[in-house]
């Protein structure tokens, strides 16, 4: 039933149409056109108004059984970069990024995979619910579309993100995400007449640096200082001095504790690098921001949007596992919304990076998977919910 040459091909037009975050347009155009021949309708709304975008979010609709309840797959427009100039290598069943830039199955492959279920769907015409399909935009770059959907336009109170790793496991639960901005006030002098008159702010944030523990905190928790950003010339001690930095934990009070030793390693550089300028005591100050980038969520096993995938896999004969993700995804803010949300896997590895690649038969089986659990889908009624 599956057509694996069709899905290849559909897959490799998406990769070939540029996409990163805030130009999704021309790839929200091709969709339109494959959608709008598979006979599903079709609606934009307005989120490029807040992302600054050149499109909204996508989201088309195929009929069904109205007896039973909206059904909604997810997958996301954006790629982290732009893939301009590159041409995806395939090797048998392999296709990889050619080194270049990220290979985009990030989440093309999530979109390919949803497509290839609906045509399946639709030829064949196999029972099915009313399936709302949410391609989202800006995705990388803060969940931005999911958080500025119109809600308005979806029915849907359970469905999947198509936009994780292996098939062969069903993410039933994402992490809290603080993002923190540290911005370090030194004071700017000559570094050679005037030395003794500054407060190197990179030195301070070094320090403070130097002393946070970061990676991977416990099996719940990570931390990162992802950005550093200061100084205008050699010849200045510099003054000023940016620092970007993350906190993710599946356990919220964690994630506040090590939000706040952060900030607080910053506050304890500035007390040590405190200098007698021209009689005074100066000392270096910080300024931070923290902000909720998502909320947690997760799932419990017997709720029916997992249910229904262990089901799917298994009478496709897939020895399928729950796990837990340490990424965020549109799901957190499905879930936040009310729409009980787990994230089926493609099979793409190494995702943001030049090493990028995909197996075409994790996305067969992705999108096998697709299929039974649309029509597993069948077994509910609205009435039985």
């Amino acid at each position: 039933m599956l057509r694996k040459y069709r899905l290849k091909s559909t897959f490799m037009e998406l990769l070939m149409t540029d996409s990163p975050s805030g130009k999704e347009g021309n790839l929200a155009k091709l969709l339109s056109s494959i959608l709008e021949d598979m006979g599903l309708d079709l609606g934009f709304d307005s989120a490029n108004r807040v992302t600054g975008g050149d499109t909204g979010n996508l989201i088309a609709y195929l009929p069904g059984d109205d007896t039973l309840s909206p059904l909604m797959l997810n997958a996301h427009l954006d790629t982290i970069k732009s893939t301009k100039g590159s041409t995806p290598l395939i090797k048998g069943d392999i296709i990889k990024s050619d080194g270049n830039s990220i290979l985009g199955a990030d989440d093309k492959s999530g979109i390919a995979c949803i497509v290839e279920a609906l045509r399946i769907i639709t030829e064949n015409k196999l029972p099915h619910p009313p399936i709302e399909v949410v391609f989202t935009v800006c995705e990388e770059n803060g969940l931005l579309g999911a958080k500025n959907l119109d809600y308005s336009m979806i029915r849907a109170k359970m469905g999947y993100a198509v936009n994780t790793g292996s098939p062969l496991a069903v993410v039933v639960g994402a992490p809290y995400h603080n993002g923190i901005t540290v911005k370090v006030f030194g004071r700017e002098a000559h570094a050679g007449d005037a030395l003794s008159r500054g407060i190197n702010a990179i030195k301070v944030a070094a320090d403070a640096i130097s002393k946070i523990d970061s990676g991977q905190i416990d099996e719940e928790t990570t931390a990162n200082i992802g950005t550093i950003s200061g100084g205008t010339a050699t010849n200045i001690v510099p003054g000023f001095v940016e620092v970007k930095a993350e906190v993710r934990s599946h356990n919220e009070e964690k994630l506040e504790r090590k939000t706040k030793e952060i900030a607080s390693k910053f506050e304890e550089s500035c007390e040590l690098f405190k200098n007698e300028i021209e009689g005074k005591i100066v000392t270096p100050t910080v300024r931070y921001e923290i902000r909720r980038e998502y909320n947690a969520f997760k799932i419990d096993e017997e709720e029916e949007v997992i249910k229904r995938a262990l089901n799917a896999a298994a009478g496709l004969n897939m020895e399928m596992e729950t796990c837990l993700t340490g990424g965020g995804s549109d799901a957190n803010i499905f879930n936040e919304k009310g729409i009980k949300t787990a994230l089926i896997g493609t099979g793409m590895k190494n995702v943001h990076t030049k090493r990028e690649y995909i197996n075409l038969e994790d996305m067969l089986m992705c999108t096998e998977l697709l299929i039974k659990i649309s029509m597993c889908h069948n077994q509910t009624t609205k009435g039985s919910r």
